[in-house]
């Protein structure tokens, strides 16, 4: 079977119709494809659609918020440069939008989001090529921690304020600085 050639769009079923299409207006700065009662096309980029929204209605009482059990987990998103990873930190900021998590992978540094439903969002920076990355996903490290150890994003947004390096923080502790540096995205 052939792979597929790019990831699509994801479709959210929702009670919080309104909220949702803005919530993710706002923070993925997209715009309206088409809306109707029922259906919300939104997009960031050249994509007819990345997101669609299907009504259902109003709930009994208050909307549930998926829960912790069975279901999608997160919907992952890779910027660019760490520049621009930490440029969407802190404009989600200033509008009070925080990452419930923030963590360093190993080959991502991550920032974890919910949206209204409580669906979770990774946005991410790669910080190893393939190769490093998926030879740490072989290592012992990875195997004893495979989720990572978490940071503070301000503590990355001050260093590139100071034009300091943040080579060091971005790698876990048991990881070591590649042969060819981490992947930031600077220049």
């Amino acid at each position: 079977m052939a792979p597929p050639s790019k990831f699509a769009h994801v479709v959210y079923n929702t009670h919080r119709y309104e909220e949702m299409i803005a919530w993710y207006l706002d923070v993925f700065e997209a715009k309206v494809q088409k809306k109707t009662d029922r259906l919300a096309f939104i997009t960031y980029d050249e994509e007819h659609h990345r997101m669609a929204f299907v009504n259902l209605g109003p709930a009994d009482g208050e909307p549930p918020k998926k829960p912790d059990g069975v279901g999608v987990h997160h919907v992952a998103y890779t910027w660019d440069s760490v520049t621009d990873l930490m440029d969407v930190y802190k404009r989600l900021k200033a509008k009070n939008i925080l990452p419930f998590f923030s963590v360093r992978h190993g080959p991502t540094l991550s920032m974890y989001y919910h949206d209204p439903d409580g669906n979770g969002m990774e946005f991410q920076i790669d910080i190893l090529n393939v190769d490093e990355a998926n030879a740490f996903m072989e290592s012992d490290a990875f195997g004893a921690n495979p989720v990572g150890e978490t940071f503070e994003p301000d503590e990355i947004v001050e260093l590139l304020s100071a034009g300091k390096s943040i080579e060091d923080i971005v790698l876990r502790s048991d990881q070591e600085m590649p042969k060819g540096g981490v992947q930031l995205g600077l220049e």
